[in-house]
C-alpha cells in the first residue's frame, strides 16, 4: 500500500489513525511536506470561504496554505477538500464542479454521504491523476431543508470535523493517483 500525505488536518484528526497516512497537522508544518507521495487536502478555509471570508480572522500566511495545496495536487495528485463554493477554485485555477482540465477535476459532494454528523455540508472535492471514472460516490438520499439549525447549534470543532468514513474514502481515492510528480 502506498503512503498519502493528509495536508492540514487537526492534532486529534482521525487522519492519525489510517494506516499508511502521513499527517501534516499544526505540529508538522504543512510547509515542510516536500511532495513523493499523493495527498489529501484540508487547507484552512475561513478566509476562502464565499459566505463568511468577511468575518473570518486567519493567523498571517494562512491564506497561503490554500494555494501551497493546489500546488502540491497538482504536482503529486490526489483529492483536495474544501466548503463549495470556496474562493481558493478561482485563485487557484482550480475547475469548479462540471468543468474538466486534463487529469483535474471537480466534484460538488454532500458529506452527509459519508454520515457526517446529520448536515449536508456541501462540499468541492478537486481530483488531479485520478481518472473520473475510478471514482465510486456513496450517493445517499435526504429530505431537504433543515440543517441550518443544526449547522448553527453544532460545536465549531465538529463542523470542521472530517468524519472517520469520508477520510477514509479519500485517502483511498489519492491512492488512486498517478505515481509519478508532475510539474506544471
Amino acid at each position: 500500500m502506498n503512503c498519502v500525505a493528509a495536508l492540514c488536518v487537526d492534532r486529534d484528526s482521525i487522519y492519525h489513525t489510517l494506516p499508511d497516512v502521513e499527517c501534516y497537522d499544526i505540529g508538522r508544518d504543512v510547509r515542510t511536506f516536500r511532495g513523493g507521495m499523493p495527498i489529501v487536502a484540508h487547507p484552512p478555509c475561513r478566509s476562502w470561504s464565499a459566505f463568511c471570508a468577511h468575518q473570518a480572522k486567519p493567523v498571517p500566511g494562512e491564506r497561503e496554505i490554500g494555494l501551497l495545496c493546489a500546488y502540491w495536487l497538482r504536482k503529486c495528485g490526489g483529492v483536495l477538500e474544501h466548503p463549495a463554493h470556496s474562493r481558493l477554485f478561482a485563485a487557484a485555477d482550480l475547475p469548479r464542479p462540471g468543468e474538466d482540465r486534463p487529469g483535474l477535476w471537480t466534484a460538488n459532494v454532500l458529506q452527509h454521504w459519508w454520515h457526517h454528523a446529520g448536515t449536508q455540508k456541501s462540499t468541492w472535492l478537486a481530483f488531479s491523476g485520478i481518472l473520473r471514472t475510478q471514482v465510486r460516490f456513496p450517493l445517499q438520499l435526504r429530505g431537504q431543508g433543515g440543517d441550518k439549525l443544526l449547522w448553527q447549534m453544532m460545536p465549531r470543532k465538529l463542523r470542521s470535523a472530517t468524519c472517520p468514513e469520508l477520510a477514509a474514502w479519500l485517502v483511498a481515492a489519492a491512492r488512486l493517483a498517478w505515481k509519478e510528480e508532475r510539474v506544471e
